[in-house]
């Protein structure tokens, strides 16, 4: 699964093309499904038959686990469904990739509405990253195994989504700056980790476990809460080395990158255990807005085997502590008005306590 950005080409990228049989099988899947007047939680295989279109999606799971870690689905048009059509589209795709859906806060979001809201007054600097037209760096949604995003509407100007293989960085780092390496596969990085005490753990950034490579990289999470609110944190601080490997790291992603060039319409799925993803900035339109809709999943049967000292993030989605999450919801749309968090504004790409507040169910 190593391959770089700079002799790949997201052309040669896994992408299934739906032509006219497979999107009318995609759309008589959902009125089905509508009429049954079920939630979201309920969306499955059975209840949203795919009988054509099933073979094609199980290899673009095939895709993400064994071979390139990533694959697009492409063909539909936002425009022409509601939010709820869209979500539901969504999940029942999803469904096919990945058989278990991980929670995204702990009061049961089990969705992400990536955006810049034009109704929002908050403060961008009182934001999750997510939550802004900033770029964001290179990083992997810790605990997350695949992670899809449905692409409702791109920006007017810049706003790329670009992945970067580990194994590009690692064979690099290897020969160019093998100080760097060492220091990113030792197990004494400080993990922001929320509902438990101490709210940390101590893990690697990069491991190879069981023949495959394993990243978990938020620079948001590591090290103490980056917040403009005065309080002490009991979360260690990066060490000079390891703010000099953060920014290696950064630089041999940018170096492998590959930019996905999305349009409406895309669902993006990522193999997130062993590929960076990052943002360029960007510019919306007057009338316009960059969204898109982020979900958590995991396919039970093609699953890796998670890393001991990687487990607690990856527990807190899939595990038992997500289990314990009773209430799942499924928002079709972000909330009008924006609720600010009470404890980073990094980039949200974790399980967060109060996250779900800047959502609402539709």
């Amino acid at each position: 699964m190593s391959w770089s950005g700079t002799v790949l080409d997201h052309e040669d990228l896994h992408i299934l093309n739906l032509n006219d049989k497979g999107i009318r099988e995609i759309e008589d899947g959902l009125f089905s499904f509508l009429g049954l007047e079920l939630d979201g939680d309920e969306v499955s295989p059975e209840r949203f038959p795919l009988p054509t279109l099933r073979s094609q999606l199980a290899r673009c799971a095939d895709e993400i686990y064994n071979g390139r870690g990533i694959s697009i689905i492409r063909g539909l048009q936002p425009s022409r469904y509601s939010a709820e059509e869209n979500t539901m589209l969504f999940l029942a795709l999803a469904e096919y990739i990945g058989d278990q859906r991980g929670i995204q806060s702990y009061k049961g979001a089990m969705l992400t509405h990536v955006t810049d809201s034009k109704s929002w007054d908050a403060p961008k600097e009182r934001r999750h990253g997510v939550y802004t037209n900033d770029k964001l760096p290179f990083h992997t949604d810790v605990g997350c195994e695949i992670l899809a995003i449905q692409v409702r509407e791109c920006a007017e100007k810049g706003g790329e989504t670009c992945v970067a293989s580990s194994g590009a960085i690692y064979n690099d780092l290897i020969k160019s700056n093998p100080q760097a390496l060492r220091t990113l596969t030792k197990a004494n990085w400080p993990v922001q980790m929320s509902k438990q005490r101490p709210p940390f753990i101590f893990a690697p950034l990069l491991e190879y476990h069981n023949g495959n490579l394993v990243i978990s990289a938020d620079p948001a999470r590591l090290g103490p809460p980056r917040h403009s609110a005065a309080f002490e944190s009991s979360v260690p601080s990066l060490t000079p080395e390891q703010c000099d490997a953060l920014i290696v790291l950064q630089q041999a992603a940018q170096k492998h990158q590959l930019r996905l060039h999305s349009r409406p319409g895309d669902i993006i799925l990522i193999n997130n255990l062993t590929m960076l993803h990052g943002r360029e900035a960007y510019d919306d339109g007057k009338y316009s807005s960059r969204h898109l809709v982020r979900l958590w999943l995991r396919n039970k049967a093609l699953a890796w085997s998670i890393p001991p000292q990687m487990k607690a993030p990856w527990d807190a989605v899939f595990g038992e502590r997500a289990k314990a999450v009773r209430d799942r919801l499924y928002p079709c749309s972000p909330m009008p008005e924006f609720m600010e968090s009470k404890y980073s504004n990094g980039t949200a790409a974790f399980v967060a306590e109060d996250i779900d507040e800047t959502v609402e169910e539709d």
